[in-house]
């Protein structure tokens, strides 16, 4: 008798399971809180640093959308304002992936964006938490992990030399 085996080929990326739930970062920017809260409220503060063009109705349950055009090539995403706190906490809800463009937010797999900020000595310690990976559908929790990851880590440093040229 000879063994069943079967084996799947796809150029799908693997279904990831068990990621972390939350990407957390923090920088030091030398510059008071309030120049910070404009850099993460405001629409060209926004614009200057996170992707080509943000558009952000500011108040809870607002909406915002964000556009990237990057060698020809345009990327929106969309969300909605949870918490504006100012000038010490803003937080969104977004998705951080394509493929639900024509849903309504609300029936979407979405994360949480969240922004902390408190005085420091050498200016505002910022604070970035991107949570509710876990709950995403499995086939985007692992690539939206990875890219938002390496994401923030862009998006945290072109904010730190927006906010230089603003000393």
């Amino acid at each position: 008798m000879q063994p069943f085996s079967c084996s799947l080929v796809s150029d799908r990326p693997p279904v990831v399971l068990n990621v972390p739930d939350a990407i957390e970062r923090e920088l030091v920017l030398p510059v008071p809180p309030a120049r910070v809260w404009a850099a993460l409220t405001e629409p060209d503060g926004l614009s200057a640093w996170f992707g080509t063009r943000a558009i952000v109705d500011l108040k809870p349950g607002g909406s915002l959308t964000f556009i990237w055009d990057s060698d020809g090539e345009r990327f929106t995403r969309r969300g909605q304002v949870a918490a504006v706190e100012p000038p010490r906490r803003f937080a969104f809800r977004w998705q951080p992936f394509a493929g639900y463009e024509n849903a309504p937010l609300s029936e979407s797999p979405t994360t949480l964006v969240e922004f902390t900020l408190e005085e420091h000595p050498e200016g505002t310690r910022l604070r970035v938490v991107e949570s509710g990976f876990a709950s995403l559908p499995p086939e985007f929790r692992g690539t939206s992990f990875e890219q938002n990851t390496r994401g923030w880590q862009r998006e945290l440093d072109e904010l730190a030399a927006y906010i230089a040229t603003l000393v």
